[in-house]
C-alpha cells in the first residue's frame, strides 16, 4: 500500500537529487533526471524503503499476459519499478557510470531515445519467451548502454579484451543475483550493441579513463 507520506517522501528525494547532481556533480542532465526519477519512484512504492509494495510490482510491471490484454504501458512502467533497495542501489550505480559517458558520447535525446528503446525491446523479448512471468527494473535498458559501450571499444581499438567479454556476459546473466530476467538483459545489451556498431561519426569519439572508469 502506498501512503502519503511515501508520495511525499519519493517526490522530495527524487527532486533533491535532480537538484543536489545538477549543482554539485558532472552527471549530464538525462542521467541526472533518469536517477531521480528511478530512486524517487521507487521510494514512493516501498513503504519500509527495503522492499517495494509486491502488488504494485505485479500490476505495473511488464508481462506478456499483460501484452496480450492491451496494457502496452507495462513495457514503460515496469522499467521505472525496482523489487528492493540492493535492486534499485545496483541499477542506479552501474546508470551512473555507464549514463555519464554514454550520454556525453550521444547527445541527450539520441541517448534518452536508445534507453528506452534497450527498455522495451528487452521487455518484449522477456515477455514474448515467458510470457507468464512478470518483469521489474530498469536493467534492460542499462544493458543496453553497456552494449553501446562494448561496440565503441570495439569500433576504437577493433578487438574486444577478454575482461570486456566477461563482465558483459557476466552481467547478461545476472552475476550472482537470483531471479534476473536474463531475456530483457540480453535484448537490452543487443539493442546497444547493434546502435553503436551502427552509429556513424563525423570525428573519432574521445574518452577520459581513470582508475578502470569511464568519466
Amino acid at each position: 500500500m502506498v501512503t502519503l507520506m511515501n508520495v511525499l517522501l519519493g517526490l522530495g528525494v527524487g527532486l533533491s537529487i535532480l537538484v543536489l547532481l545538477k549543482m554539485y556533480s558532472n552527471v549530464p542532465d538525462v542521467t541526472n533526471l533518469l536517477l531521480s526519477a528511478n530512486i524517487g519512484i521507487y521510494i514512493i512504492t516501498a513503504p519500509t524503503l527495503f522492499k517495494a509494495n509486491v502488488g504494485i510490482l505485479r500490476w505495473y510491471g511488464s508481462s506478456g499476459i499483460y501484452l496480450l490484454t492491451g496494457r502496452y504501458e507495462t513495457l514503460i512502467t515496469s522499467m521505472f519499478l525496482h523489487a528492493n533497495i540492493l535492486h534499485i542501489g545496483l541499477n542506479m550505480y552501474a546508470l551512473y557510470i555507464l549514463g555519464k559517458v554514454v550520454e556525453l558520447s550521444m547527445g541527450k535525446w539520441k541517448y534518452l531515445l536508445m534507453y528506452f528503446a534497450s527498455g522495451i525491446v528487452g521487455n518484449l523479448l522477456s515477455a514474448f519467451l515467458d510470457v507468464r512471468a512478470v518483469g521489474v527494473g530498469a536493467s534492460g535498458a542499462i544493458m543496453g548502454l553497456l552494449g553501446y559501450m562494448v561496440a565503441m571499444e570495439y569500433r576504437m581499438t577493433g578487438k574486444l579484451s577478454t575482461s570486456t567479454v566477461f563482465i558483459a556476459l557476466f552481467v547478461i546473466f545476472g552475476g550472482f543475483s537470483a531471479n534476473v530476467d536474463i531475456w530483457a538483459h540480453a535484448g537490452g545489451f543487443t539493442v546497444g550493441l547493434i546502435w553503436g556498431l551502427m552509429r556513424k561519426f563525423r570525428s573519432q569519439p574521445r574518452y577520459g579513463v581513470s582508475y578502470d572508469l569511464y568519466y
